[in-house]
């Protein structure tokens, strides 16, 4: 009986060494916001076979695009409770958790370039140590940050002035973002990229800010057809963040290897955003896309309009005992656009 017994333990036991034998680790799970056909999910998909074939498929990524692992402002708890590994998300929709991390990502008109994000994002992660202590203390890392071409006024009626904002429903994340709209007249809406076309389709809102690229891949110019050149955002995006668990659990040269390939899948990225911006232009006429001047004296007094969104940054992050760290993300972003 006893015999019986141990072979029913023991049997299935080594069944299950067996089949697991010569198989590489477990996949990671890495939930995205993005379509597969983006820029960056077109970066992300080089980065993870990189980082596969660099490490003898040791660290396999496998990506589930546009939120079919969770939503966006779904990701930071997925991440925390150990359901996926990694995540392509946007720490503007975490203000409360990432504030510092969410400032580059959603403070507007502060931002024109967008080599500007490259340059700013490698100094912060580098040079003020909350921002390391942040992702921390919400259990991740953040490995590279993805970028975005100049987020323009996109509307389904030409706008011409600040007057013209008055009463329009328009897309927003984040904190600051809904400041700025209400500064012109407009109604802040709260809407996730998937959201987007159906949003304009029904009326739900009357403009979102997008970038030209983004139109094309979302197609939003089925349903807008006034592009307006006013940067109302530019910075960096999605960040690809990955647990601490997992990243604690990797060699020092899977970490090296992980890292080194970051580095280059941030400056791939930035380049491949730049060349999608300007094909974007010549596809969008094609499809009947008009292109709109929005005066110099309205867009300064929109500016004008705004709240002083660094002091504001800043006043929060001192009453949270984090001034001083506040205070130098904001020099080096003055420095990195005066430059």
């Amino acid at each position: 009986m006893r015999l019986k017994t141990l072979s029913i333990i023991i049997l299935p036991a080594l069944f299950m060494v067996l089949s697991t034998a010569g198989h590489s680790a477990p996949v990671l799970k890495m939930s995205s916001q993005w379509t597969e056909n983006t820029p960056g999910g077109q970066v992300d998909l080089w980065w993870a076979d990189q980082i596969r074939e660099a490490t003898n498929g040791e660290v396999d990524i496998k990506i589930f695009w546009e939120g079919a692992l969770g939503k966006g402002k779904e990701n930071l708890g997925l991440i925390q409770s150990g359901a996926i590994e990694l995540a392509a998300m946007s720490p503007g929709y975490f203000p409360a958790e990432l504030p510092f991390h969410a400032a580059p990502n959603s403070i507007p008109m502060a931002m024109s370039e967008v080599p500007q994000a490259t340059e700013l994002m490698e100094r912060l992660l580098v040079e003020v140590p909350e921002f390391e202590e942040e992702a921390k203390r919400n259990g991740m890392k953040a490995l590279f940050f993805h970028h975005l071409n100049p987020y323009l006024l996109v509307c389904k009626e030409m706008v011409s002035s600040v007057a013209d904002m008055e009463g329009k429903k328009v897309r927003t994340w984040g904190k600051d973002m809904p400041r700025m709209v209400q500064a012109a007249g407009g109604v802040p809406i709260t809407l996730g990229l998937p959201e987007l076309y159906e949003g304009l389709s029904k009326g739900t809102v009357d403009c979102i800010p997008f970038s030209v690229d983004l139109m094309v891949s979302y197609k939003i110019y089925e349903v807008a057809k006034h592009i307006h050149y006013i940067t109302l955002w530019e910075g960096p995006t999605n960040a690809v963040w990955i647990s601490s668990a997992i990243w604690e659990g990797f060699t020092d040269e899977q970490r090296a290897i992980v890292q080194d390939l970051s580095f280059q899948a941030a400056r791939r990225d930035r380049d491949q955003v730049l060349a999608a911006g300007k094909e974007a232009i010549g596809i969008l006429e094609a499809q009947g896309v008009q292109f709109h001047e929005f005066p110099a004296e309205e867009a300064a007094k929109w500016r004008a309009a705004n709240p002083d969104f660094f002091a504001d940054f800043i006043a929060d992050m001192t009453e949270m005992g984090r001034g001083e760290d506040a205070t130098k993300t904001i020099e080096i972003w003055r420095e990195v656009v005066g430059n």
